[in-house]
Order: C-alpha cells, then sequence, then structure tokens
C-alpha cells in the first residue's frame, strides 16, 4: 500500500492506484491541464472511503510505502480509466479489444 500526502493531509490506497495518480499528475503537469479523480482509500482513522482528489499543474504530492494490516485497495477500472485519460492527452486514443470486421471488395469495384 501507498501514502500519498497532498496538502496537510494524505491517503493510503493501493500501490496500482498510486502509481496511475501520479502519472496522471505528472502527465496533466506537462499539458498545464487539470483534472478530479474519485479513489478509495484510508483516512488517518484506518477508515475506508472514497476521496475526490484536485490533480494540475500546481500540485505537489509525496508518495511513500506504508505498512498496514490492511488487504490492498484496489479498483482496475479507476486504473484503466486513469490509463485511458493519460492517453487522450498524449493525443493516443484508446483502441478496441475486439479486431474491426473488414469490408471485402472486389477488385471490380474500384
Amino acid at each position: 500500500m501507498k501514502r500519498i500526502h497532498y496538502a496537510d493531509e494524505y491517503i493510503v490506497t493501493g500501490d496500482a492506484i498510486a502509481a496511475a495518480i501520479v502519472e496522471y499528475a505528472r502527465s496533466l503537469a506537462l499539458k498545464n491541464k487539470s483534472d478530479m479523480v474519485d479513489l478509495p482509500g484510508m483516512d488517518r482513522g484506518g477508515v475506508h472511503q472514497r476521496f475526490q482528489i484536485l490533480l494540475g499543474p500546481a500540485s505537489q504530492m509525496l508518495v511513500s510505502e506504508e505498512q498496514t494490516g490492511e488487504t490492498e485497495i484496489e479498483d482496475a477500472g479507476l486504473v484503466d480509466e486513469i490509463e485511458v485519460r493519460i492517453g487522450r492527452l498524449s493525443g493516443v486514443e484508446p483502441q478496441s479489444a475486439e479486431p474491426a470486421e473488414g469490408i471485402p471488395l472486389d477488385s471490380d469495384e474500384f
């Protein structure tokens, strides 16, 4: 698990979520943009809840290891969504997992 220090607070969340958040913050800063992300985590008291975090060019955060007996916090859908957002910032659009059907063309159609 990771502890994301942000402003005067911190959020404890899963490793994959924290890595995605930091990469997204970096990507936003490079484009001088900002965005909100809703993520699962634990507060100082160990209470599991969802947090909204504003990421942008002025975001300053520190990520550190968190030693806890809690189960790893995971949200694969959120990590996937953040990766899509990062791709949009860099101009890469996601591709469909299913191959597109080709259009059969006969040579006499040209």
